[in-house]
């Protein structure tokens, strides 16, 4: 009988009690070898053919993997690329580590960890009242002070409900941006951010430093406002240097549309695996690859494309 069971048809014969007629005596005796020796090979009269395998499809050539896939984008990480996309590739795309920013002396702390001491202490304060603690370090002493005593504290001391070190995470373009803001306050739809910075401004204004190294950042924090339910958002940098020059930034749902536009640009670039090197003062310290693999401030000015696929 013939079966069919989705696609597959089988053919069963079933005999299960059928007795075989036996063999006749001389005919079995005739498939013995002489003198007992066994026969290994026989030769069979019909050869059968097996028939031709199917043809199978032509293999299809797969796709360079990306150089990099971003999942995950802290707001450390927007800046990062901001600054320098290559010390952003050098950092997250294979994982170096920054190196030590060496002080005047033996004894002095790098940049970095001045500014984790600042911030710590920062969100120690009652900002409601903001009294600086004393400290031993005469720098950090000195950015605590500056912030206590500016305007943009009294500010916020005039604030209720002010959130310090407050979380953020949305999605966009298939990334999680994720970071925390050092201080944040939300009512009747208005949303301050504030931004506390310890960089060495040297010759630049705060407006330059924003607009070249945290134009991606201030963004973020403008969208995880509006996230947050915001119809209106201010952003605010201080720089501890300059306490009394905040960079300040006003934000309508009206930007959002060119707000997503621009990060989306920026998330295509990563994921593009376009990494060229834009070096300078502050985004070459502790860039860890610095005079491993890029030259930094010695690189000549149109450093060559080939140069963003390094790795």
């Amino acid at each position: 009988m013939e079966l069919a069971r989705g696609d597959a048809r089988l053919l069963v014969r079933v005999d299960r009690y059928h007795e075989e007629a036996a063999e006749p005596a001389e005919e079995a005796a005739s498939t013995l070898p002489d003198e007992g020796q066994l026969v290994l090979f026989t030769a069979p009269e019909e050869v059968a053919i097996s028939p031709a395998a199917p043809a199978l499809p032509e293999l299809v050539a797969l796709s360079d993997p990306p150089l990099h896939r971003a999942r995950r984008l802290s707001f450390t990480a927007l800046s990062t690329f901001d600054q320098c996309a290559y010390k952003y590739w050098a950092r997250y795309g294979i994982g170096m580590r920054d190196r030590p920013v060496e002080g005047d002396g033996a004894a002095d702390m790098s940049a970095t960890e001045i500014g984790s001491a600042v911030h710590e202490l920062l969100e120690q304060l009652d900002l409601s009242a903001p009294v600086p603690p004393e400290v031993d370090d005469e720098r950090i002493a000195g950015f605590v002070a500056a912030y206590c005593n500016s305007t943009l504290a009294s500010r916020v001391a005039s604030l209720e409900g002010v959130a310090k070190e407050r979380h953020f995470t949305f999605e966009h373009d298939g990334v999680l941006v994720h970071g925390f803001l050092d201080a944040f306050h939300l009512a009747d739809g208005r949303a301050l951010v504030v931004d506390y910075k310890t960089n060495m401004l040297g010759e630049l204004s705060p407006e330059e430093v924003v607009e070249e190294d945290y134009r991606l950042q201030r963004l973020v924090y403008a969208l995880a406002s509006f996230r947050a339910g915001a119809e209106e958002v201010e952003v605010v940098y201080q720089f501890l240097e300059r306490p009394d020059a905040p960079v300040e930034s006003l934000f309508s749902r009206g930007d959002i549309p060119e707000l997503e536009a621009e990060l989306s640009a920026a998330i295509a670039r990563i994921q593009a695996g376009e990494f060229p090197p834009t070096p300078s003062e502050f985004a070459c310290a502790g860039c860890p690859a610095l005079d491993l693999v890029c030259a930094g401030p010695r690189l000549p000015r149109g450093v060559p494309p080939q140069l963003s696929a390094v790795g």
